[in-house]
């Protein structure tokens, strides 16, 4: 194991290794600056109630300006005309509000009545729920770090990939929307719980090893993607590791092993407006 192979993943690395995802890096590294805007970081619940995950049922009030220019930010950062020209024919709020709840449906309606892409559209789309939830992680996350299933306690996202962290290599649960990070069991399925190692099984690639593994079940034809790190990598090198990573997503598919879709656990949240006077509240 070499500090090369450990090392995060860089817009500027991955653009040089893979010029065909220049576009989406530049999405990418959109979301990662308005993830730091103040904006949504006073938006971040108040309190919580003690649930499971802890953003369900959550009400986020929100001027209709702000989540407008988002997303015109969002969509104008892709390298597709027709896209970047839906943004301001779609309800920025509506869209916001389905990528929170990662519906695909609802986004793919909304990209219909935009005259928008539709896989575009439902591509690009999720990201725009980023800011707000990395902004909920940032302040809820260490609150809720127990053993659990695969599903982000603080947003309910299933888990992007797993960290085997530091020299004791703990194995954390990670979330690339909120940054959820959160521990679990070595050797057991996060998906179904199976513990039976012959039900276990690893796809690791030659040029990256132990370092670099897929995780997968047999049992419920889950994987999860594990990566070697140091320390816990901030949500916008997660979502780098994630793309960085995509051979393993491959080598898994190509096997039958799937990652499943939308959320892990159902979350409710309530999108509202709100004039420039009101406070952010919640319930």
């Amino acid at each position: 194991m070499t500090s090369s192979t450990l090392a995060a993943p860089t817009v500027q690395g991955l653009a040089k290794a893979h010029p065909e995802w220049r576009a989406w890096l530049a999405v990418l590294e959109t979301t990662a600056a308005e993830a730091a805007a103040p904006t949504w970081a006073a938006a971040v619940p108040a309190d919580i109630a003690g649930g499971s995950p802890v953003l369900a049922t959550t009400t986020l009030a929100i001027e209709r300006s702000v989540v407008e220019r988002w997303l015109r930010r969002l969509f104008g950062a892709t390298d597709i005309a027709a896209l970047r020209e839906a943004a301001g024919r779609t309800d920025a709020v509506a869209v916001l509000a389905a990528a929170i709840e990662l519906d695909s449906a609802r986004l793919a309606a909304l990209a219909e009545a935009a005259d928008a892409p539709v896989q575009a559209f439902v591509g690009v789309a999720p990201l725009a729920a980023v800011p707000w939830l990395q902004a909920c992680g940032g302040r809820w996350a260490s609150s809720v770090d127990g053993a659990g299933g695969a599903s982000c306690p603080v947003c309910g996202a299933w888990a992007a990939l797993a960290e085997a962290r530091g020299l004791e290599r703990e194995r954390r649960l990670r979330c690339a929307r909120c940054g959820g990070d959160w521990r679990t069991e070595w050797l057991r399925c996060p998906f179904c719980g199976v513990d039976d190692h012959a039900r276990l099984t690893s796809l690791v690639a030659d040029a990256t090893g132990e370092t670099r593994k897929v995780e997968a079940c047999r049992e419920c034809s889950t994987y999860v993607k594990t990566v070697t790190t140091l320390s816990a990598a901030d949500p916008a090198a997660l979502r780098l590791l994630d793309l960085a990573t995509v051979d393993l997503d491959v080598a898994a598919l190509e096997r039958g092993f799937t990652r499943p879709a939308g959320l892990g656990q159902p979350l409710g949240v309530t999108v509202v407006e709100r004039r420039a006077s009101q406070r952010f509240w919640r319930r």
